[in-house]
């Protein structure tokens, strides 16, 4: 239960760091600012949604309780999604948090575009996924590389963690959406580094 809320927690601030390492646009930005302002009142538009459901299917409220003349299960449905709002006080903090740090990438990115003057393109990234050894996403080879160790060695400890820590496998997914895959032309300058 502790890892569901604190995974509750994290979204905001994680939907925020992704916008900071790809160093997304201003348009990704505010796109990434609307999922976090979703994100914080779905708890609210959930019970909403519940009342709404049991209004039109003559659902009755006994405590904090519903039941329903037919279909029967549809009150231990209504019931969950009507407690929904306590969510949110997981839900919004967490969004509140994503929005200002969307704000804060989205200000550094519009002064680093205005600096550059908007013609050298995309500016480099602070950490990239492989592109030549990947199995999945490229981001074992890339801590591989980045804290000199043995791609083996990282792709077992990744392995085992993911199986003993459930929440592994969020962490590594957000890495994949977190970092960009190496450009072509850093992939071809460590070709030319190595040989």
């Amino acid at each position: 239960m502790a890892l569901v809320a604190f995974l509750f927690l994290l979204v905001g601030p994680a939907i925020a760091a992704i916008a900071f390492f790809r160093r997304l646009s201003i348009r990704w930005h505010l796109f990434l600012l609307s999922l976090c302002v979703v994100y914080g009142i779905s708890p609210f538009l959930l019970t909403w949604g519940a009342l709404g459901l049991a209004k039109r299917f003559g659902c009755s409220a006994e405590a904090v309780r519903f039941s329903c003349p037919s279909p029967v299960w549809l009150g231990d449905v209504i019931s969950g999604l009507a407690m929904a709002h306590w969510l949110s006080i997981l839900a919004f903090p967490s969004a509140i948090l994503g929005a200002i740090g969307l704000l804060i990438s989205g200000i550094l990115q519009y002064k680093r575009s205005r600096t550059t003057g908007g013609t050298s393109g995309e500016t480099p990234a602070v950490f990239y996924r492989s592109r030549r050894q990947k199995i999945i996403a490229g981001v074992c080879s890339a801590l591989a590389q980045r804290w000199h160790q043995s791609l083996a060695v990282i792709r077992i400890v990744t392995v085992v963690l993911a199986i003993v820590i459930p929440g592994f496998i969020f962490l590594y997914l957000w890495c994949w959406l977190a970092f960009p895959i190496e450009p072509r032309s850093q992939q071809q300058q460590s070709y030319v580094q190595r040989g």
